[in-house]
């Protein structure tokens, strides 16, 4: 906070003054436009335009000056003069260096002009503002090596001037050439009005004010104060070291010292060219693009440069210039270095695996019933025999699992591996029952359930998705159901490995019986050489608002674990209160009895000793504490937008207290394995109409505007300064879920362990990694399952493109059902209420079982990783290549936590890769190791966190 006021107190200059060789100097904007964020508009043009506007993420202006009067001096001060034209006046702006070059463009309203400034581009259909697909966030805020600072806007004067402080380093980089203009930028977003508790919310502001394409008496102009005079030059770099690492081809990581300068401006920033053959001059050298180029640290500090994007020759030698630049635009010598760049090749992916069966025969028959087997990924419809995702007719026959012609089911799997397989029946009848046995028995030998698919209306018809425990006959139509027209049922057969089973073949029998007939099937099942970690590496989270009260929620948490999920239940509501008893607070310690006697068995694991993962407990935990609990936020709320004024400093003083003593105690109790996560879940809007209604002034959910992720960072640094001392091996995390990772800036850097990313996840893939990679976070990517009429595929196919992507887990917002779920298409229902049908507990959804396959399909990856030592962005590369993943993502808005869909994914693909993988491992007989990536968050020194009002002269 000191810092944005004491840049506003030095840089508020009354609009008017007279340029004075020695004082302040006017200098006025030379080109300007704005540009939208939103859908068409922002391959738009607006550089002719009678105004500018700024309205949060939707709609941000450029604006430039002529830096050459300004070379060669200091800049004490500096600020922006805006003239207002419109109701919504300017609050809080940003403004932010831009580390790209653009063109005005001449559109006087929204128009696609080529060649000009838009959001999509710095030249539309000519130049991305950075790396290919890049659009104008990665070039701003704190993104590309950008430096931003806040200011609140004076208040319109009688003539409707608004001033705004500038950093005087944004402007000292646009005059060292290090910089390209001026990003303004609105970060209040949203307002609202309370009059006690009723609540109007104002959604995005039109905050308009004058360009210099309108009359010139309202066109912006920047006041500076210049201090000394320095002419003198930063010193030579001294040593620039290189590695490749685990780099693609043609990438090196660069880095160097930053050097003194000799005069009184400061080392800024720095230019850097590349030459790819022997000699190395700087005029023919290629120019390393703006936003890969760190700005500089203090004298004395490291700095590093990601060296891509520039399409240079893998394995090649080639010569690095840098030279530094001061505050004034003083530059110096250059320093050149031989640079060896990565050479790393493309992942050649097993392929050896088995073959699908291929022969077609008629189908067995009993009971006037066809029998076919097909993967668990598979659905048929009931009445049409349509098979989604769609086969060939042949398929019944002859599959990758399924030989009719043998009557033989042949699965492949590691120890502590599921394999599933369907049998479809098609035909009439009244009843045919089934097993499964394998001939061994113990311990070690393979288990087996078979689970009734029941039948869900939808769009497309009946689908198959609750899976009933299978006991008694099968009938077709189901008596239970009463389908008209019902041509076929579905049973799975759910087999298990234990940890002891032996490496080899397996014999089992599948016996299918009607009246006095039987139909005997052979099942071999081989298994792998190796087995698969108890400890996940991959984490599909499925969360959920409500469970069943003890003793049934218990079982929603078996259910996930035995299938390799993890349930995470919010414990607390809109109004942050905790919707069950957890313990009280008396301002000094914690009695926290109740929250050990409800969740402690799944907190150290005894809650699942008799499952396949035993003793394993759940990976991922919400904690109650919100905003409102223990502390109540209420009576502390101020009012206003930022949260260093709206919050009483007792507030702060408690909520660290009891977050402490919370933190200490999970840290007694020895709940070392799982990530127990503060979150904030509420929104500012959901107090419209009444302020009670939410106890969240600020949008912590899917952030929004800078004020909300500025209010996050608030809450993730009391929290770390609460839980980092006393945590011992607990590993008590502050996660965000975040849709728009675009516009989070720099500000959680340092901050965040978890991040939940939404839709943006895909879109601005490279950001999320290079963050989460820079600060050793954990991602994972939240959308929704798959509509029951759709392709079962979506769940595997999302848990392994994420992992390939970079990923740490998936997260469907919401999986628990509700009786209605029994009758209509509910995408949500992972987990159906049994007493619909009698059971007293969770009834699961064939669905978790695709996201236990993608999480067993990961673990083969993994493994490929680990024996291989090829990155992850290597064998993912492949693995979308191999299994031609596009991913399409589907949603109403950026709050809509949407579908991302494989519908061109084959199960059999999939199956393929997984075998071939699966065969090159056994035969090195990996030793079972704990996860890859470990699922813990880095413990986080606070003290090289900047104050609070100093965020926006952090530098990347």
């Amino acid at each position: 906070m000191r810092y944005w006021m004491r840049v506003a107190a030095a840089g508020v200059l009354a609009s008017g003054v007279a340029v004075g060789a020695d004082g302040p100097m006017r200098v006025e904007v030379s080109r300007d436009t704005w540009v939208s964020s939103v859908g068409r508009e922002a391959e738009m043009n607006l550089g002719g335009a009678p105004k500018l506007k700024t309205k949060s993420f939707q709609e941000l202006s450029i604006v430039d000056l002529d830096p050459g009067p300004l070379r060669g001096r200091v800049i004490r001060a500096a600020a922006l003069h805006v003239h207002c034209e419109s109701k919504d006046v300017q609050r809080r702006v940003t403004v932010s260096t831009l580390a790209s070059e653009w063109v005005e463009g001449t559109a006087t309203s929204y128009e696609k002009q080529p060649g000009s400034t838009c959001f999509a581009a710095a030249r539309l259909g000519e130049k991305p503002w950075a790396y290919p697909g890049s659009d104008m966030t990665a070039v701003m805020n704190g993104m590309g090596n950008t430096i931003w600072a806040f200011a609140d806007a004076t208040g319109p004067d009688k003539d409707g001037w608004q001033v705004i402080a500038v950093d005087p380093r944004v402007v000292a980089a646009r005059v060292a050439g290090i910089s390209y203009g001026f990003v303004v930028f609105d970060d209040v977003g949203s307002e609202y009005e309370r009059n006690g508790d009723k609540v109007t919310h104002h959604g995005f502001p039109n905050r308009f004010i004058g360009s210099k394409d309108s009359n010139r008496r309202r066109s912006p102009y920047f006041t500076i104060e210049l201090g000394e005079a320095d002419g003198e030059a930063p010193g030579a770099i001294e040593k620039i070291e290189s590695n490749v690492d685990e780099l693609p081809a043609g990438e090196a990581r660069v880095r160097w010292v930053t050097p003194g300068d000799k005069g009184p401006a400061g080392t800024l920033g720095f230019e850097v060219r590349v030459s790819k053959d022997g000699a190395f001059e700087w005029e023919r050298a290629m120019v390393v693009p703006r936003y890969l180029i760190p700005m500089a640290g203090r004298a004395g500090e490291t700095v590093s440069m990601r060296l891509r994007d520039m399409n240079l020759t893998g394995g090649a030698m080639v010569t690095v210039g840098v030279r530094a630049i001061d505050a004034a635009g003083n530059v110096g010598p250059v320093t050149t270095a031989k640079v060896k760049l990565s050479d790393r090749k493309a992942v050649e992916l097993p392929t050896d695996g088995p073959n699908p069966f291929e022969k077609v025969a008629p189908l067995p028959k009993i009971g006037g019933v066809e029998v076919a087997v097909i993967d668990g990924l598979d659905k048929v419809q009931p009445i049409t025999g349509e098979m989604v995702p769609h086969h060939e007719a042949s398929y019944l026959a002859a599959n990758h699992l399924w030989s009719a012609a043998d009557k033989l089911v042949r699965l492949y799997a590691a120890r502590n591996e599921f394999a599933a397989f369907q049998i479809v029946l098609t035909g009439k009848t009244d009843g045919v029952a089934a097993q499964l046995a394998f001939d061994e028995a113990g311990n070690d030998a393979p288990t087996a359930e078979l689970f009734r698919l029941r039948n869900v209306s939808t769009k497309r018809g009946p689908m198959p998705d609750p899976m009933i425990p299978l006991k008694g006959a099968v009938s077709i139509p189901a008596t239970d159901e009463k389908i008209d027209g019902q041509r076929s049922a579905a049973v799975l057969a759910d087999v298990y490995v234990p940890h002891g089973a032996a490496a080899g073949v397996h014999h089992g029998k599948l016996t299918l019986t009607a009246g006095s007939e039987t139909l005997q099937i052979a099942v071999e099942l081989h298994v792998y050489d190796f087995t698969l970690p108890d400890v996940l590496s991959f984490v599909p989270e499925l969360n959920c608002y409500g469970l069943p009260d003890p003793p049934r929620e218990v079982a929603y948490y078996r259910m996930a674990h035995r299938n390799r999920t993890c349930l995470n239940r919010l414990p607390y509501g809109w109004n942050g209160s905790v919707s069950m008893p957890i313990g009280k607070w008396d301002g000094k310690t914690f009695d926290l009895s109740p929250f050990d006697a409800r969740f402690g068995a799944l907190l150290d694991g005894s809650a699942f000793d008799d499952l396949p993962r035993k003793g394993v407990p759940v990976d991922v935990f919400y904690l109650p504490l919100n905003e409102n609990w223990p502390i109540a936020i209420d009576p502390a709320f101020k009012g206003g937008y930022w949260i260093e004024d709206a919050l009483a400093p007792t507030y702060r003083q408690q909520f660290v207290a009891a977050t402490r003593a919370f933190a200490a105690h999970m840290a007694e109790r020895g709940y070392d394995h799982t990530l127990l996560e503060f979150y904030l879940n509420g929104k500012v809007y959901y107090k419209d109409p009444n302020w009670t209604r939410c106890s969240a002034p600020w949008i912590f959910d899917e952030p929004a505007h800078t004020q909300d992720f500025w209010a996050l960072r608030w809450y993730g640094r009391a929290f770390h300064e609460a839980a980092d001392p006393v945590r011992g091996n607990a590993k008590l995390a502050f996660r965000c879920d975040i849709s728009r990772p675009q516009w989070q800036r720099d500000l959680l850097d340092g901050v965040l362990d978890i991040g939940v990313i939404g839709g943006g996840f895909r879109r601005y893939e490279r950001e999320v990694i290079d963050r989460k990679n820079a600060n050793g976070e954990v991602v994972l990517n939240y959308g929704s399952s798959n509509a029951l009429e759709k392709a079962n595929v979506q769940p595997a196919g999302w848990c392994i493109d994420t992992w390939t992507r970079g990923g740490d887990g998936v997260l469907p917002w919401q999986v628990i059902g509700n009786k209605g779920s029994w009758d209509k298409d509910d995408a949500l229902s992972l987990f159906y209420p049994g007493e619909k049908v009698g059971i007293d507990g969770p009834v699961a959804s064939i669905r978790l079982k695709s996201y236990r396959r993608g999480e067993q399909d990961v673990e083969y990856l993994t493994m490929l990783m680990q024996q291989t030592g090829v990155p992850r962005w290597a064998v993912g590369e492949a693995v979308r290549e191999r299994l031609k993943l596009a991913a399409s993502f589907s949603a109403t808005s950026d709050e809509d936590a949407g579908t991302v869909n494989y519908d061109t994914l084959d199960p059999v693909a999939l199956w393929a890769l997984r075998t071939a993988i699966g065969q090159w491992l056994s035969e090195r007989h990996p030793a079972p190791k704990r996860q890859l990536v470990d699922l813990r968050p880095a413990a986080r020194d606070m003290a090289h966190l900047k104050p609070l009002g100093q965020v926006g002269g952090m530098t990347k």
